[in-house]
Order: C-alpha cells, then sequence, then structure tokens
C-alpha cells in the first residue's frame, strides 16, 4: 500500500529521527562497564531476594512450630491419652489429700436458736 520512502507528514519524520537517534543512544550505552554494572546490580538485588526469603520462611516456620505446640497439635494421639491419664491420677491424688467438704452447717438454724 504505502512505500516507506512516502513522508506524508514532515512530523513523523521528525519523529522517526528521534527514535533513531534515541536507539543509537541505547547502543551506546551497551559498554562492557555498563554491563557488568548492571550485572553486579542484579546479582545484589538476587542475593537480597533470597535473604528476605529466607528471613520470612524461618520466621513462618518458628511462629508455625509455636502455634502448633501451644495448641497441643504436634503431640502424637497416644501422647495426649497418656497426660489425660496423669492429669486423672494427679486430680485424684489431691482429692485424697484434700477431700471436698460435702457438708456444712446449716445456719439457718443457729440463727433461730440464738433469739
Amino acid at each position: 500500500m504505502f512505500d516507506p520512502g512516502d513522508n506524508f507528514n514532515s512530523k513523523d519524520s521528525r519523529l522517526n529521527s528521534d527514535v533513531e537517534k534515541n536507539l543509537d543512544n541505547i547502543d551506546a550505552n551497551l559498554s562492557a562497564k555498563s554491563v557488568a554494572i548492571r550485572k553486579k546490580q542484579l546479582e545484589k538485588l538476587f542475593t537480597r531476594l533470597i535473604a528476605f526469603g529466607l528471613a520470612c520462611g524461618a520466621v513462618l516456620g518458628i511462629g508455625t512450630y509455636y502455634l502448633l505446640s501451644r495448641l497441643g497439635l504436634d503431640k502424637k494421639p497416644y501422647e495426649l491419652e497418656q497426660e489425660r491419664i496423669e492429669r486423672e491420677q494427679r486430680q485424684e491424688q489431691q482429692q485424697a489429700f484434700f477431700p471436698d467438704i460435702t457438708t456444712f452447717p446449716d445456719v439457718s438454724r443457729t440463727q433461730t436458736n440464738i433469739h
């Protein structure tokens, strides 16, 4: 349809020349020194991302372990049963040393006798 050499608008040709100049500048910035600097920057960024990921993982792992142990979800079923039996035995021993008082004196009778 259109030949690339056709210039219908002088503004477009000026725009194309600006783009070509920018492309030349980009190619000029690709020196070995700038590539080495960019590589070091990317290596530092990658190292920081790895360190950040490891730190977040460690915090989440420790928090999860603490939460599971606090809720008692890290124990095996037989360990839970053993703890329940030991707790019941301790309660029975405490009741043997300190028996519950089931009878109380009737206060209403003593008050009527005082009069």
